[in-house]
């Protein structure tokens, strides 16, 4: 029998990196936006509601 390209432990490792991933690019937009920086299309606003 042949396998499947998308198993599940694929896909739930896929979707984990993906999430670290995001988590990461968020506490860095934080942290540029504690330190003073400002963006034109409103990301501080919305990493203010980041807690950490």
């Amino acid at each position: 029998m042949k396998k499947p390209v998308f198993n599940v432990r694929r896909v739930v490792t896929f979707v984990l990196f993906l999430l670290i991933c995001i988590g990461l690019y968020l506490l860095a937009l934080n942290s540029y936006c504690d330190q003073g920086g400002n963006f034109d299309l409103g990301v501080c606003a919305i990493t203010s509601f980041i807690p950490f």
